[in-house]
């Protein structure tokens, strides 16, 4: 296990690019900026590394970072409906960002900050502790929150986010990170060529904001029905109402209870696996259905369709604030929550 890192200067940033790599030679990297992830290495079924995330060419795109490539998401996941909500009697109004909604935690959420980083290193993994502190009122949102974020990677090349956040007051907190996947390696191929695994028996519809109704409706005989290994691009061509609304993917899953894999993506040439396993509520899928015109890591320009974020969180705020509760973070209590992320190759 061994850890580097490398200077960088964002703007008026003076920030890290933090690496942890295993003895398996698979590696993870992120700046100390909005804990943003660039890269993670990964071999395929003939030994060759290459980046499966979503990054930039040239990091001071990461500045403004309009699909908030890799980046941690905080307060709140998601959009927030009207970009209001009412906690102890008390009304608080948030940044329109998305249309007439709220999201990723406002006009500067936790991708535009720059964490104080700790690195602990062991035998057996490496991990790095990012930290900040989100003052009372920060984009609306009540009580100095103390939030933690642990990015570790062992030799099992299971890469683990916990995300730790403490309020002094009553607030919202539903963290997530916004990580774009692509299996084949530099993005070459389309992601509706990856096969699909959800553990999920109904998702939550959304209107014509792209915000949850507070109406689950069970994926059975519908192109949500990832319950079994299924070709994303193939259910994507299925006519149905709610796919054209987003013009793709871009709902929130409810994960069932039970232990185990949660999510699987395959890519069926390279051999690559992804499988997360995680303790939260939900996943939103969102296979990148639009692009701004932004130059990746390998020089072209994106397009859409060629990544998928898979937002392990809590089920966003909707209508009439539809789902506000799972979001509930008592004042002085502590809230966890743990995703991991296995790595592998499946040989044909």
């Amino acid at each position: 296990m061994k850890v580097s890192k490398r200077s960088l200067n964002l703007g008026e940033h003076d920030v890290h690019e933090i690496t942890l790599e295993n003895g398996n030679g698979i590696s993870v990297s992120f700046l100390t900026y909005g804990g943003i992830i660039t890269r993670v290495m990964v071999p395929d079924n003939e030994g060759c590394f290459e980046n499966i995330v979503l990054a930039y060419e040239d990091y001071k795109d990461y500045l403004k970072n309009p699909g908030h490539l890799g980046s941690i998401i905080g307060r709140t996941a998601g959009r927030i409906r009207n970009a209001q909500f009412t906690l102890d009697g008390r009304k608080y109004t948030l940044a329109k960002n998305y249309g007439e909604n709220s999201g990723h935690g406002g006009n500067r959420g936790f991708d535009k900050h720059v964490f104080t980083c700790d690195i602990l290193e062991s035998e057996s993994a490496v991990e790095a502790k990012l930290f900040r502190v989100s003052p009372h009122l920060e984009e609306g949102y009540p009580g100095d929150l103390h939030v933690t974020v642990k990015y570790s990677l062992s030799e099992e090349n299971i890469f683990k986010i916990e995300y730790h956040g403490t309020s002094s007051e009553n607030t919202l907190f539903n963290m997530t990170n916004h990580s774009y996947f692509n299996l084949s390696g530099s993005f070459r191929e389309s992601i509706k060529y990856h096969e699909l695994f959800i553990d999920a028996d109904h998702f939550a519809e959304i209107d014509e904001t792209k915000a949850p109704t507070g109406v689950l409706t069970s994926v059975h005989d519908t192109p949500f029905d990832f319950r079994f290994m299924r070709e994303i691009g193939e259910e994507m061509r299925t006519e149905n109402e709610q796919l054209k609304i987003a013009n793709g993917y871009d709902h929130a899953f409810l994960l069932k209870k039970n232990p185990g894999t949660k999510i699987r993506l395959a890519h069926r040439h390279t051999g690559r696996v992804m499988e997360i396993e995680t303790d939260n509520q939900a996943v939103v899928v969102y296979t990148q259905n639009y692009a701004q015109g932004q130059i990746i890591q390998d020089g072209s320009v994106l397009e859409p369709y060629r990544s998928i974020a898979l937002e392990v969180q809590k089920l966003p705020i909707g209508v009439n604030e539809v789902f506000k509760e799972f979001s509930l973070l008592p004042a002085e209590r502590t809230q966890v929550t743990t995703t991991t992320f296995r790595f592998f190759v499946e040989q044909q």
